[in-house]
């Protein structure tokens, strides 16, 4: 009997697949590609050049420095992925606070997108094998988006430490103007009752 049901289970299963017809003809082509130690390598640089940079800023003893650097890179070279490259940023912005002129450190716009790299090298570090490659077409679908904001963000930094000190008062008013509409847009979007 189960001889029988073997058999008939086995029948059905090959039938399913099995179309009396040949399969078409599929040509893949992949363009060109970037190993995923590349990536890794990327990566594990930012991460130094962020914490780094950041201890560079500050009062703080060298050797600490490069003991916080030193730590969250090799962790960032075992185990390359979101963890690290947030670690990396909280490590910069607290060593970013022993600086001269914290809490208000003009550097700290233009590390900024320095940290948005980090984080997105660390998003493809652990998605993509050190033996894998990765197709740089894929790499086309976000770039526009991560060129606006690292250059945003480096225009933002560059005007802020070139009016690092000065007294600008238009400066102050397009910030309230900039948080008023902040401020508009949340209130629109949530008034506050509940759904």
């Amino acid at each position: 009997m189960t001889r029988s049901l073997r058999a008939r289970v086995r029948a059905w299963w090959l039938s399913r697949y099995e179309t009396g017809r040949p399969l078409p003809v599929v040509g893949v082509r992949a363009g060109r590609r970037l190993p995923g130690w590349v990536l890794r390598a990327a990566f594990v640089v930012a991460v130094a050049a962020l914490v780094v940079a950041a201890g560079a800023r500050t009062d703080l003893i060298v050797e600490l420095v490069v003991l916080f650097a030193g730590v969250v890179t090799v962790w960032a070279a075992v185990r390359p992925g979101p963890g690290p490259a947030h670690v990396a940023l909280v490590t910069a912005a607290l060593e970013l606070l022993g600086s001269a002129a914290a809490p208000f450190d003009p550097a700290v716009l233009w590390l900024a997108p320095l940290g948005y790299v980090v984080t997105r090298l660390g998003w493809w570090a652990s998605h993509v094998a050190a033996t894998e490659r990765v197709e740089l077409a894929a790499f086309r679908h976000g770039l526009a988006r991560d060129v606006v904001v690292v250059a945003a963000a480096l225009a933002v930094g560059a005007s802020a430490w070139a009016l690092a000190g000065r007294q600008v008062p238009w400066l102050v008013a397009l910030g309230v103007a900039a948080m008023a509409a902040l401020a508009w847009t949340a209130v629109r979007r949530d008034d506050g009752e509940a759904r």
